[in-house]
This record gives structure tokens, sequence and C-alpha cells, in this order.
């Protein structure tokens, strides 16, 4: 099995392990091996294959290296705090894994159970082929602070992404045989969000020669990257030393990221490959 389908077969089991400690109350599970036979039997419903009699084993439902990505499931999902040991406070140890309070909140809600790495990263792609291995470095720290819950590193690994796409578009725009000379005057020792703020104004007059799909809602994205590096450092480039946004907040930035990488793309495109290059003057 390789990196990615280890990955997109993990993705499958914690969806499986979290319905399992759902449907199992509060009282949880009273054995990791009866966790393994509730994963399993979920795994045949949703294959649409009947579990059989009760005294059936579990492990043909299971493949080879199952049990180990279940375990390390199980142990992610404590570290993040939405499982906990034991029956109760009387018996707070292993067996008998359940949900924990905060669990019981976390695991109903939209952000945690679909936004791992792979899913987002497939999203990207399928948007986004063109982007930088740095980037994608970054991306998945991101993804990963934020499954985690530690939203003020998910912000930073976030904009460093986000700040990295954006020099890719303005190293594009200075190099454009065609309007370069536009871009020209933003100075490289000013601090990204100037750069943003003076990219805006250079691509302003000349904004209607390219289409609709490079240029729409452009402002909206680059704003939404001014506003996330924001959140990580000062405009001096120091950190910010704020506190971080909500986790609502934080996954709307992972969900805008991929919309303006998409238009980012697209925009270099554009001014790389001008349909119909023209003599342009400066205003």
């Amino acid at each position: 099995m390789n990196s990615d389908e280890r990955e997109r077969r993990r993705g499958d089991l914690r969806d499986v392990v979290i319905d399992v400690m759902l449907e199992a109350g509060e009282e949880g599970v009273n054995s990791f091996d009866r966790l393994l036979e509730k994963a399993a039997l979920e795994l045949r419903k949703r294959d649409g294959l009947s579990a059989g009699p009760r005294h059936v084993l579990f492990e043909p439902a299971l493949r080879p290296g199952d049990p180990e990505l279940t375990l390390e499931i199980v142990w992610d999902l404590t570290r993040q705090g939405t499982l906990t040991f034991g029956p109760d406070a009387s018996h707070p140890n292993w067996p008998h894994p359940r949900r924990s309070r905060f669990g019981e909140r976390a695991v109903r809600r939209g952000p945690d159970r679909s936004h791992e790495t792979p899913g987002f990263m497939k999203a990207l792609r399928l948007d986004v082929a063109d982007i930088s291995p740095d980037t994608v470095v970054y991306l998945k720290e991101a993804v990963t602070a934020f499954y985690m819950d530690c939203l003020l590193s998910t912000c930073v690994t976030l904009s460093i992404a986000a700040e990295g796409e954006f020099l890719r578009l303005l190293n594009g725009a200075k190099n454009s045989a065609t309007y370069g000379q536009y871009f020209s005057r933003i100075g490289d020792g000013a601090n990204v969000a100037v750069k943003i703020s003076q990219f805006k104004d250079a691509i302003s007059p000349i904004r209607d020669r390219f289409p609709r799909a490079a240029t729409d809602e452009l402002d909206h994205n680059l704003d939404t990257v001014q506003s996330l590096i924001r959140t990580a450092r000062k405009d001096s480039g120091e950190p910010a030393g704020a506190r971080p946004p909500s986790r609502d907040q934080t996954h709307l930035y992972l969900q805008l990221f991929i919309p303006f990488a998409k238009q980012a793309k697209r925009l270099r495109q554009e001014l790389k490959e001008a349909r119909y290059p023209r003599l342009v003057q400066l205003h």
C-alpha cells in the first residue's frame, strides 16, 4: 500500500471509528478487539455485504494493516480530546475507549470529519494542478494542525503557503512580456501585505484585458490572504502574538485557500501567455 492509498484508507477507517463510537454511546466499547469487530461490521454494511451470523469472524472485512491504522486513529482522536479511556473516573484505564464530552460535540461537526489532509489535498489538486512543492509541504502541515486543533499553527503555516503562491503570481506578473511594466514598481523590499496592495493597484488599469475567470473575486481573494497573514504576523513581519481565530474562521481560511490558488494559477497563465499581445503604455 503506497502512501496515498494508506492516507485514503486511514480517512475511511477514521469515519468508521467515529460512527462506531457515536453508536456506542457514553459507555464506549470494552476492548480494542471489540472496536475492530464493530468497525469490520460497519465496513461490511458500507460495502453492501451481509454482516452474517454473530459468530462469524470479523477479519475478512479488514485489510492487512487496518488494525494498526485503527490503533493510530484511536490515539489521534485521544490526543485531540475526542476519545478518552475507561468506563468512568473510577476505572480510567484501557480498555473501554469512549467518546469524551468534547468529542460528542466535535465529531458531529462537519469540519472535523471532512477536513483531513487527503481530502483537502485531493480537492486542491482537482482544482489547482500547478502549486509549488513548498506550498504542498506547508498546506499539509496546516491541515494536520487544524485536525489537532492547533488553530494558530494552522494560520501560520497556511499564511506561508498563501504568501508563497502570491509571490509566484507576482513574479509571473513582473516577468510578463506584455504586462510586466505595470508591476515593475512593486518593491522587492516591501513586506507581503504592501506588495498585495500594490499588486491590486497595478492590475486595476488592465483588469478588463483578462478573462473574467482570471480576475473575478481577485480583490476578495487577495484581501483574504492579507487577513490570514495579519492573523499570524504584524505588518513588520514580526509574530502577531494575537489570540488565534475561532475554529470556524480557521476552517474558512482553509476553504478559501483553494479558490485563491485556482485564480492565481489562471492569472499566471494569462500573464505569461497573452492571447492577443498588444503594446501597452504606462498611465
